[in-house]
């Protein structure tokens, strides 16, 4: 009996380690990363990128849906921190991916800036600008530019200029657009966003849990063979 409890005691340790491994994955590195998922649809695609019926790959046609994510550091320092009204941040952005249609194109760390503006005379905006995009040539043409903004004339959203933590309400703007640009001149693919919402990290709390029950359950059952 005495040997049936130390096999126990030590299935028991090993289910405690790895739920506490998976854990400790699902606790943000740097608790100032922010993931943001976002989903839209294309309205307009303009210059060489244009294909009547278009997938993506070879060409934009309208109609198209779209989707992506990013991740950015919201302890990013604002370089107007005298201006309550105007929040700029250079190079907030770590990661970045854009799908439209089948096409994906996708963003390392480099030229990226983020906006918050709270005007109350002239309006709130909530705008994210990256360079440096790669993903495969359309017509040729190779993608550079991603931009998202979000504006409303009333300047009623925001409560100050600060990077949001959460996403802001879509419902909370008169308008929101999203382009991705292309090589050479009038060449892109836009359209509005129909959700802007949080990377749920529940997903990795939800794995950690699962490990532990599945121990459990071989723990039970290696009792009872043992026994």
């Amino acid at each position: 009996m005495t040997t049936v409890k130390k096999r126990i005691g030590t299935r028991a340790i090993r289910i405690v380690f790895i739920s506490s491994c998976v854990l400790a994955m699902a606790v943000p590195s740097n608790a100032a990363n922010v993931s943001f998922n976002f989903t839209g649809s294309v309205s307009d695609v303009q210059g060489g990128v244009f294909t009547s019926g278009g997938s993506g790959l070879n060409g934009f046609g309208s109609s198209l849906p779209m989707s992506g994510s990013f991740k950015f550091n919201s302890a990013t320092p604002d370089v107007l921190p005298g201006d309550g009204s105007w929040g700029l941040y250079p190079n907030p952005i770590q990661s970045m991916s854009v799908k439209v249609g089948n096409y994906t194109a996708t963003f390392s760390p480099g030229s990226s800036v983020m906006q918050v503006i709270k005007n109350p005379g002239l309006g709130d905006t909530f705008k994210v600008t990256l360079n440096n995009f790669s993903g495969s040539t359309v017509n040729g043409l190779t993608p550079t530019t991603f931009e998202m903004e979000l504006v409303n004339p009333n300047g009623n959203v925001f409560t100050n200029d600060h990077l949001p933590t959460t996403p802001p309400s879509l419902s909370s703007f008169a308008s929101n657009q999203w382009r991705l640009v292309f090589s050479g001149v009038g060449n892109r693919v836009q359209g509005a966003l129909t959700s802007l919402v949080p990377l749920p990290a529940a997903v990795w709390l939800f794995g950690a849990g699962l490990i532990a029950l599945v121990g459990l359950g071989s723990r039970g059952l290696t009792s009872r063979k043992e026994s």
